[in-house]
C-alpha cells in the first residue's frame, strides 16, 4: 500500500473529524464519503421533471398566499383587532 502525506486546512481537518467514526481511519472516511454510494441526491435528480414546472410554480404562490394571509391574521389577532 503507498502512502501519501496530504496537507488540509484546519477546517478540513475538523470536518474530517466529525464525520470520522471512532474506529475508522480518515482514509476509510475518505473513501467512504467519497463512493458513488454516498451521494445521497443523486437518486432524487430528475424526480420532479414528472410534474409541469408551471403546476409548480402555480401551487407555490397559491401557499404563499394563503400563508401570507395567516401571518396577517395572526398579526390583527396579536393587535386585537378584528
Amino acid at each position: 500500500m503507498v502512502i501519501k502525506s496530504l496537507t488540509i486546512t484546519e477546517d478540513a481537518y475538523d470536518v474530517l473529524k466529525r464525520l470520522k467514526y471512532a474506529d475508522e481511519s480518515f482514509s476509510e472516511v475518505i473513501l467512504r464519503i467519497g463512493s458513488k454510494d454516498s451521494f445521497i441526491l443523486d437518486k432524487y435528480f430528475g424526480i420532479l421533471k414528472e410534474k409541469d414546472p408551471e403546476e409548480w410554480i402555480k401551487e407555490i404562490k397559491k401557499e404563499r398566499a394563503k400563508a401570507d394571509q395567516e401571518v396577517i391574521l395572526n398579526q390583527k389577532k396579536l393587535r386585537g383587532i378584528k
